[in-house]
């Protein structure tokens, strides 16, 4: 009888050494983990400006190929982004002059692309480019942006960079972060779309100034 009641005690449930052996384990699981989450983060904002980077020169190649104006747009509250075009022509007409090209037949976009591009300054969405607007990987964000327009950091509403026929761009500071505070830093140049990334946070003295 003793040794039965012994028995059932041994097997009724963990001893307290078991416990914090289970909690240790863990412990330990959980520490390899978060450094695990952390660089997922850090390769996706990575990921990120490279592919946003590819972009702008993308933007720069079609400008001079096809003579339009276009410009990068940085959608801050929704962290997307985009190209949109014109033409340097359209910029410059009147209200007047743009109709009675219309009325000739001369319209340089459609119906819908007309209004939208009225809306937004003589820029529509440059589909060969970006069909879609483009979002920012999970967990990454625009810090800010920065360009030769206004080198104040741009936190919130709408950036742009403008990059024209003629292979020359805006300089502009774009800076990306992480959920884990990884900083990265896309800067364009004026030539050519020449657009870096940087793995740290430019100030615009550092940039503008040079």
């Amino acid at each position: 009888m003793i040794k039965g009641g012994s028995a059932r005690r041994n097997t009724a449930g963990f001893s307290l050494i078991e416990l914090l052996i289970v909690v240790a384990i863990l412990g330990l699981v959980g520490l390899i983990a978060i450094p695990s989450i952390s660089n997922t983060f850090r390769f996706s904002v990575q990921s990120s400006a490279r592919e946003l980077a590819t972009l702008i020169k993308d933007a720069s190649n079609s400008a001079q190929i096809s003579g339009r104006v276009h410009r990068i747009v940085y959608d801050l509250k929704n962290q997307q982004y985009w190209v949109e075009s014109t033409t340097e022509s359209t910029l410059l007409k009147s209200d007047e002059s743009i109709q009675k090209e219309k009325e000739k037949g001369h319209s340089i976009f459609s119906s819908n692309d007309e209004d939208e591009a009225k809306k937004n300054g003589g820029f529509h969405q440059e589909n060969s480019l970006t069909k879609k607007k483009r979002t920012l990987a999970v967990g990454v964000k625009f810090e800010d942006v920065i360009t030769e327009q206004s080198e104040t950091p741009i936190t919130e509403g709408l950036a742009y960079t403008h990059v024209f026929p003629q292979g020359m761009s805006e300089k502009s500071l774009i800076h990306l972060e992480d959920t884990s505070k990884n900083k990265i830093s896309l800067v364009v140049g004026n030539l050519l779309g020449r657009c870096t990334v940087e793995g740290r946070y430019i100030e615009a003295k550092e940039y503008f100034k040079r």
